[in-house]
């Protein structure tokens, strides 16, 4: 991790939060250094060949460091305000579409005429949930097709259907039973039930 000497005393540096140095240092640390050949009249330089490219996840930076998502968000506002890093490529998270990040030494000219201020601008595609043909047109992907076989045509198919077509099957029941037996059936039983505990003898005569 190569971090410019100047740096740490500047005057930008020091407006940062402790969350903000240590995103700007995972940045840093992120970075793959090469030696330029050297020009004409000059010494060979070290540059960054991947800036542009730098990938720091909001879902990263809370596993890895615990930093919420609101903290991180608020690192990368100071990063981009002080002149630390410039957001090359704004992604929409839901598409894993992510957004990629290049160093900035414009920190270097914080606090003269000649720094040129920048702010991370507000995600206006609205690429969360779309209904309708909007998320096809915007990712340029088929949503995959809804299986037909559930639970509502389970049971337009198994109730609704089958009870207008069919007729209930029939069940024997005591209801069943006692509209279509004699009363005298079930009055000659409690007559056998009694006589079967040795109760004193009823006749048909002494019941009507």
């Amino acid at each position: 991790m190569c971090i410019p000497r100047r740096m740490h005393r500047s005057s930008a540096y020091q407006k940062l939060t402790k969350k903000s140095v240590t995103v700007l240092f995972d940045f840093l640390y992120r970075c793959q250094w090469q030696l330029s050949p050297a020009k004409a009249g000059r010494s060979k330089e070290w540059s960054i060949i991947n800036n542009g490219e730098l990938i720091f996840t909001y879902t990263e930076a809370k596993d890895r460091f615990g930093i919420a998502k609101s903290t991180f968000r608020n690192c990368i506002d100071q990063l981009v305000k002080f002149g630390f890093i410039d957001i090359a490529h704004a992604g929409g998270g839901m598409m894993k579409d992510f957004s990629k990040y290049s160093i900035s030494e414009r920190w270097r000219e914080y606090g003269k005429n000649e720094f040129i201020e920048k702010y991370r601008q507000k995600d206006t595609r609205k690429l969360g949930f779309q209904t309708g043909d909007k998320w096809e047109k915007q990712t340029g992907r088929k949503r995959k097709t809804k299986s037909k076989v559930g639970i509502t045509d389970d049971t337009k198919s198994s109730i609704t259907n089958n009870t207008r077509d069919r007729e209930m099957p029939v069940t024997p029941s005591i209801v069943h039973a006692t509209l279509k037996t004699d009363p005298n059936y079930y009055i000659q039983k409690g007559l056998e039930v009694l006589e079967a505990m040795h109760l004193p003898s009823i006749t048909n005569d002494t019941i009507l």
